[in-house]
């Protein structure tokens, strides 16, 4: 429905963000809408147009010369944008025709003589004030990417949409960067779903995937620490030790020739004994007790 005064800029943002269109199509609007001359001078345009070359268009936009023109039908549309053209090189005048109605605005105000600013030479128009600085970079990977998302009950398959690489994108350096793109496409559509929205913009999507934290992480578990060897505290086996046990029967016929084997039995028994011990672990011990006093050799 259309009106007889020019929309301020934040009309024009609110009408955009509440309307279904591409990203390309948005930069597009947004560039004119902030542009439109309301004083019949700005940029050599008449009051309610906007006066931009082509070329000036995609440079404020960042977007290709094939996204400009695709974008401009998508707008001639859905807001009835039309084009007048004053030759190759000259710039051309923009209006939303279904938002508000140029013309008539241009001929019920006489305070600013709009048929003056209809006689601007073409030079002029051409030249006009200079391009404002762009607000995008040279990243065109959202220019045809619809920037309203349908919230759906069950999400569907974000492989099946354009915004798999989108999420791909936003988790990048993230603390979502290891989740699942489908898991967090499903938790975007989820938690829209509960605050009653049927409709999120792509803002929302790039923000929430920024912002999403794994709720369940792997974290290994600590290594047990290792078993302190276990501590000998037989007493016999204690004695034995310095005799290794292979050579048993050189330390018995060692020992026996070094103390006599009368001496060498009574030792055995003395360690019997004391630990009631076996006779043969008590041999071991009498062996290794031998050679720490050096009696015998290992």
């Amino acid at each position: 429905m259309t009106t007889s005064t020019i929309p301020q800029s934040g009309d024009f943002l609110r009408l955009f963000a509440k309307t279904r269109m591409t990203g390309a199509a948005l930069r597009i609007a947004t560039a004119l809408a902030g542009s439109i001359s309301y004083d019949g001078k700005h940029r050599g345009a008449p009051r309610g147009y906007a006066a931009f070359t082509m070329p000036e268009l995609a440079e404020l936009t960042g977007l290709s010369a094939r996204s400009v023109r695709y974008a401009l039908a998508e707008l001639a549309k859905i807001f009835g944008l039309t084009i007048e053209h004053f030759g190759s090189y000259d710039r051309h005048l923009f209006t939303f025709t279904k938002v508000y109605d140029a013309d008539e605005i241009a001929v019920s105000d006489e305070d600013l003589t709009p048929a003056k600013t209809a006689e601007i030479a073409h030079e002029k128009r051409a030249s006009g004030n200079p391009l404002p600085p762009s607000l995008y970079t040279e990243t065109k990977s959202n220019n045809d990417t619809t920037s309203i998302i349908q919230i759906l009950n069950g999400a569907g398959s974000v492989y099946q949409t354009p915004f798999a690489a989108i999420i791909e994108d936003a988790k990048k350096g993230t603390e979502a960067a290891g989740m699942d793109t489908q898991f967090l496409w499903k938790g975007f559509h989820m938690l829209n779903a509960r605050n009653d929205r049927s409709i999120a913009p792509l803002s929302w999507l790039v923000a929430f995937v920024r912002k999403a934290k794994p709720t369940f992480q792997h974290k290994p578990k600590a290594p047990a620490p290792a078993a302190p060897p276990a501590v000998c505290a037989d007493p016999v086996l204690l004695m034995a030790r310095p005799a290794p046990f292979a050579n048993r029967a050189y330390h018995e016929s060692d020992l026996r020739r070094a103390i006599g084997a009368d001496a060498y039995d009574q030792r055995v028994a003395a360690i019997q004994a004391t630990y009631h011990a076996t006779r043969f672990a008590a041999q071991l011990a009498v062996h290794g007790q031998a050679v720490k006093e050096g009696t015998i050799d290992r």
